[in-house]
């Protein structure tokens, strides 16, 4: 099935891309450092002689949370209006990245590149920006579409039902409905980003609209491929939560070992991103395709008679 060679071309693409993916774990774990370290001082300072971290270490308590936050919550504060603002930032380096990760992975054979990667970060970086504000406007209001009436459903229904588990099913059908459609505007926006990309186009809402037609006509292959690299992580993260349960932070070379598991998984995370857009560029390869204006990157496969762009990664 194509989706198989898609998932097995995108795995071996993002084998190929380990150098990638720790050049941009390394800079995203030196932007968290800027957080880190002060954050990490303020806090020596502030618990002095206390046992309280290291009794919220061992598990959380709310009890002890809120008498942590009674007294030193002036002093943490600052940091986490930091903390929100470093996600942002986070979010905006993931975007930046986008670019090169997909020039890399285009041309076949490939050899990552720093110069040509960073080149390409920087070409696409306000394309990419504006491509991700209207996807996080579309993802904003898919939101309001679905929990607003849901909120209304369960407030008129909430007084007639005689146990809660109808409640819980409601409210649960509305999680899988609003869980479905959220992981289908993910989908959308990563052959958006390969179709601007490709095009070497400026013009982000055509990209979406391009991506939501050739979604939809090929919506049982993007959705499955995208649900069957998505095992991956979760079993990372399942792998994760039971060491953290069983090994717990009792010590400090338990802490640090968990702490090397932490950030190998986030590395995990960072090389799946690139196996999953190495699946979508070889299965966008596969089926017809839209030309926005004549293809100006070098190294991309001429499109054909038919404006069919070949598979940049096929062999």
């Amino acid at each position: 099935m194509k989706i198989f060679t898609a998932y097995r071309t995108g795995l071996i693409s993002a084998a190929k891309s380990k150098k990638m993916a720790t050049v941009i774990y390394a800079i995203t774990f030196l932007l968290a450092l800027l957080l880190a370290i002060p954050f990490r001082g303020t806090l020596s300072k502030i618990a002095g002689n206390s046992m309280d971290i290291n009794s919220m270490i061992k598990g959380f308590d709310i009890t002890t949370y809120a008498d942590f936050l009674r007294t030193a919550g002036h002093a943490i504060s600052p940091f986490v209006s930091a903390a929100f603002w470093f996600g942002v930032l986070y979010l905006v380096f993931t975007v930046f990245f986008a670019g090169g990760v997909l020039k890399i992975l285009s041309v076949e054979n490939q050899k990552f590149s720093a110069r040509l990667f960073f080149e390409n970060c920087a070409i696409f970086f306000f394309r990419f920006l504006k491509l991700a504000f209207y996807l996080l406007i579309l993802q904003l209001i898919f939101a309001l579409i679905v929990f607003f009436p849901l909120a209304e459903i369960v407030a008129m229904v909430s007084s007639t039902v005689q146990n809660e588990a109808v409640l819980f099913n409601i409210v649960l059908i509305g999680i899988i409905v609003y869980i479905f459609f959220f992981i289908l505007l993910l989908i959308i926006g990563d052959y958006a980003k390969i179709i601007l990309f490709n095009n070497d186009s400026r013009k982000s809402l055509k990209s979406i609209w391009l991506s939501v037609k050739f979604v939809i006509r090929h919506l049982f292959s993007t959705y499955l491929l995208y649900l069957f690299i998505l095992i991956a992580p979760i079993v990372f993260f399942l792998i994760y939560f039971y060491l953290d349960s069983a090994i717990g932070m009792v010590s400090g070379f338990n802490i640090f070992f968990m702490f090397l598991i932490q950030q190998t998984l986030i590395w995990v995370r960072t090389w799946t991103k690139i196996w999953f857009l190495g699946s979508e560029i070889f299965l966008y390869g596969l089926f017809p395709s839209v030309k926005m204006n004549k293809v100006k990157i070098e190294n991309l496969p001429e499109a054909t008679d038919e404006g069919l762009y070949e598979n940049p990664l096929s062999t």
